[in-house]
């Protein structure tokens, strides 16, 4: 059913791809931070030295996962016509026993913050509607037990 392969809308590809692009960027500024701090003498208790070389980690690692996650990733339009829920595309569900309708956008993790009444891929809800169409029940463990929703449409409405 899902891909291995990172997929995300267009917004969130270009907003991953600009912090790629910032974070090789700063490698310069960080080499001269650890330079600086080195010069002030012993390293064992040189604690902007520690510090400076614990960004450079923390910047790397983020570098390496951003090309890792960028290299193989597949790009939604959001134009692109479709009768199943999938990334980028709204989607209403109904919960089936209270009638209380919702509409979500299933994104990736990284875009959750930046799509409103977005849902992670991740989720409870989100996994459980990704690729299913207009009609289906599904079923979603929640905190409070399992709840039904059936999908009321796809897509724009």
């Amino acid at each position: 059913m899902a891909s291995l392969q990172p997929r995300f809308t267009r917004e969130g590809y270009e907003r991953l791809k600009t912090e790629l692009e910032s974070l090789k960027a700063r490698r310069s500024e960080l080499i001269s931070d650890i330079k600086e701090a080195r010069e002030q003498g012993d390293l064992r208790e040189n604690h902007a030295y520690h510090h400076a070389k614990d960004m450079q980690g923390m910047a790397e690692a983020r570098i390496n996962e951003l090309e890792s996650r960028l290299a193989d990733a597949i790009v939604l339009e959001a134009g692109e016509s479709c009768d199943e829920v999938m990334l980028g595309i709204p989607v209403t569900v109904r919960q089936t026993d209270t009638g209380q309708t919702r509409s979500y956008t299933i994104v990736s993790p990284e875009e959750l913050d930046e799509v409103d009444n977005g849902a992670s891929e991740e989720s409870p809800i989100g996994s459980a509607l990704l690729g299913k169409k207009a009609g289906d029940v599904v079923a979603v463990e929640g905190p409070r037990g399992v709840l039904q929703f059936e999908i009321v449409s796809v897509g724009a409405s």
